[in-house]
């Protein structure tokens, strides 16, 4: 009877040694939470809230409902949800991580209230001062901080455009300040653009969305002249012509007058 049990016990220590061992090679195997930590303020905490608790998008503590909410998370964030704010992450579908990238967002989604969760990064600020922009009445400084955990994810860290539109070129607008803050308060319907306004449904004040419009203006880039012109001036070609016809005129003048003294001698 004793050495019936024996083989029972070894079977059940050694099955939870697999599974002590497993779990962090799992872990380990399926993504950081520290990157993820990193790679979700960038690209997810926009819409989902830094601890996922919603926003713009949806509250993440209410979409584990399935058998294997790894595979269902892989799933939504590499190929996005149609008909809804979520664009595709993945790679292989046009975003921009890659499944290491997903799998550490993962990992760090999954390190929430556990004792392994690893400190969200700190606010970014400007490298250096950035000066008041005309257009409009906000702090482009504070305007930084908030571009950067708000739009980065769809516009890039320097506005060169991810999955959203690039913002470096100038706006044709006449009043290019009052276009960025009705985009950025209302959205751009049928696009993956949001509202931001908290008047429109968005988390923003109108504080936040001016001090924003203004870092966004900061980002524009002048139109780069043409060959042979001069910055702050018209191409040279107008006064050439008028100073051939000014010579002209000079030459006809002279040929007329010296005609008329050879015949009125």
């Amino acid at each position: 009877m004793r050495w019936r049990i024996v083989p029972q016990v070894a079977a059940l220590l050694a099955l939870m040694l697999i599974l002590l061992v497993s779990g962090p090679l799992r872990a380990q195997q399926e993504g950081d939470p520290v990157n993820g930590a990193a790679l979700y303020a960038a690209n997810c905490a926009v819409c989902h809230g830094p601890k996922g608790e919603g926003r713009v998008g949806a509250t993440l503590s209410d979409v584990f409902g399935g058998i294997a909410p790894d595979e269902f998370l892989k799933e939504t964030i590499s190929q996005g949800r149609s008909g809804t704010f979520m664009p595709a992450w993945s790679q292989a579908y046009g975003g921009p991580l890659t499944d290491e990238e997903i799998a550490d967002i993962i990992a760090y989604i999954e390190s929430w209230g556990t004792t392994v969760e690893p400190p969200a990064p700190a606010p970014p600020r400007p490298p250096q001062e950035i000066p008041p922009v005309p257009q409009v009445s906000g702090d482009p400084n504070a305007g930084y901080t908030i571009f950067q955990t708000n739009c980065v994810a769809c516009h890039g860290e320097q506005g060169q455009g991810r999955i959203g539109a690039t913002l470096t070129t100038t706006f044709a607008a006449i009043e290019p300040g009052a276009l960025v803050i009705e985009t950025v308060s209302r959205g751009v319907a049928g696009s993956l653009m949001p509202p931001f306004a908290q008047a429109y449904g968005g988390p923003l004040t109108e504080q936040e969305i001016n001090d924003v419009a203004a870092y966004v203006l900061s980002l524009q880039r002048a139109v780069t002249p043409s060959p042979g012109e001069v910055v702050g001036r018209g191409s040279a070609w107008p006064l050439a012509i008028v100073g051939m016809l000014i010579v002209v005129v000079i030459v006809a003048l002279g040929v007329a007058a010296a005609r008329r003294e050879r015949a009125g001698g």
